[in-house]
C-alpha cells in the first residue's frame, strides 16, 4: 500500500467505526510499542471517556497512524508476505499468516480483546492436538474417524489435503449454538470437547479443522481464524483461512468446497486469531465507509442461527 492509499485509508476510518470494544486496542500495535508514537496511557484514557465507544476506537486508529508507524507497518506487511513457512505443497505455498490482505481487509494487529484471550487458552491444545489415540470415554470415535483423514492427507496435494479434512469436519460435527452446547453464549472449546460431544458452533469446526490440518503437516502460523459478518445473511459467523502464495483459502463449515476469499464476497471480516496473534479488521465498502456495524462484544459467531 503506497503513502496515498494509506492516507486515504486512513480517511475512511476517520469517517467510520471499527467492530470492537475499546478494551487494551493498542497494547500491541502493528508495530512494537514504544518504537512509533503510540498513545500514551493518559492518552488512552482520554480517548476510551468519549462519548461513543466506536468513534473512540476510529480516533485512536488515526493516532496511531503517524508516518513513522504506517510506513513501519506496510515494511512489516512487505517482509510477512515474503517470509514462508514451509516448502512448496503441490502448487501453494503455505505462508506466514498475513490476514491484513483475507477479504480484501486491512487489519491491526492487537493484543487484549475477548477473542484474543479466550483464543490464548485454546491455541495451545490445537498446536499439540493428537488424533491418533483416545483416552476418554467419549468421541473416541469421532476421533478415530477424523485420526485416519488426518493420516491420509498427510502425503496429499496441497488442496486435496485441505479440502478432506474440511469435507471430514463439515460431516464428523453436528452444529449447535454455544448457548445449548454450554451453557455460554461465546464457549471457545478445544479440539477434545469438540470431538467429545461431537457438536459445536462455526469456530469450533475451524478451530477443529486448524488442529487437523496441523496434525497433517500444515504451519500454524499459515492459518487463522476469521470471525465474520455475512452481509447478505446478516448473521456474525467463523471460518478458517489458509494463507498461501496464491491468496486465502477458506475452509467454511456451512460449504464442502474450499474458495478463495475473493470468491465469497459478502463475508466481511471483524477479527481474526493465528497462533499467538491477534487482529482487528476494517474494509472499504460502498459508501466509502470501513466495515462496521456491532460492538465486538455483540459478536458471537453463529449464534442463535441455524447454520446447518
Amino acid at each position: 500500500m503506497n503513502k496515498k492509499s494509506w492516507n486515504h485509508c486512513a480517511k475512511y476510518l476517520k469517517s467510520s467505526a471499527i467492530a470492537i470494544g475499546v478494551g487494551s486496542l493498542f497494547a500491541t500495535s502493528p508495530v512494537q510499542a514504544g518504537q512509533s508514537g503510540m498513545p500514551q496511557p493518559a492518552l488512552v484514557q482520554h480517548m476510551m471517556s468519549l462519548a461513543s465507544p466506536l468513534a473512540a476506537v476510529a480516533t485512536q486508529v488515526i493516532g496511531a497512524l503517524s508516518n513513522q508507524a504506517s510506513e513501519a507497518f506496510k515494511r512489516q506487511q512487505v517482509q510477512n508476505v515474503a517470509i514462508t513457512t514451509r516448502a512448496n505443497i503441490g502448487n501453494q505455498t503455505p505462508a506466514r499468516s498475513v490476514p491484513s490482505a483475507v477479504f480484501h481487509s486491512v487489519a491491526f494487529r492487537v493484543a487484549s480483546i475477548p477473542i484474543a484471550r479466550k483464543w490464548k487458552t485454546v491455541f495451545p491444545t490445537v498446536a499439540a492436538a493428537d488424533f491418533s489415540h483416545c483416552a476418554q470415554q467419549s468421541g473416541c470415535a469421532a476421533r478415530d474417524i477424523l485420526g485416519k483423514a488426518v493420516e491420509n492427507a498427510e502425503n496429499l496435494a496441497f488442496r486435496h489435503k485441505i479440502s478432506g479434512i474440511n469435507r471430514t469436519v463439515n460431516r464428523l460435527i453436528r452444529y449447535q449454538p454455544d448457548a445449548e452446547n454450554y451453557g455460554s453464549k461465546d464457549y471457545w472449546a478445544t479440539p477434545d470437547e469438540i470431538l467429545g460431544r461431537g457438536k459445536g458452533d462455526c469456530e469450533d469446526y475451524a478451530i477443529l479443522k486448524m488442529a487437523a490440518l496441523k496434525a497433517a503437516g500444515l504451519p500454524s502460523e499459515a492459518m487463522a481464524i476469521v470471525v465474520l459478518r455475512d452481509v447478505k445473511r446478516n448473521f456474525y459467523h467463523a471460518v478458517l483461512a489458509i494463507t498461501t502464495s496464491q491468496g486465502h483459502f477458506i475452509l467454511d463449515n456451512l460449504s464442502d468446497e474450499v474458495k478463495l476469499d475473493s470468491a465469497l464476497p459478502n463475508y466481511q471480516p471483524l477479527f481474526s486469531v493465528s497462533a499467538d496473534r491477534s487482529w482487528i479488521h476494517g474494509v472499504k465498502s460502498a459508501g466509502d465507509k470501513v466495515a462496521s456495524t456491532a460492538p465486538m462484544l455483540d459478536v458471537m459467531p453463529g449464534e442463535g442461527i441455524a447454520l446447518r
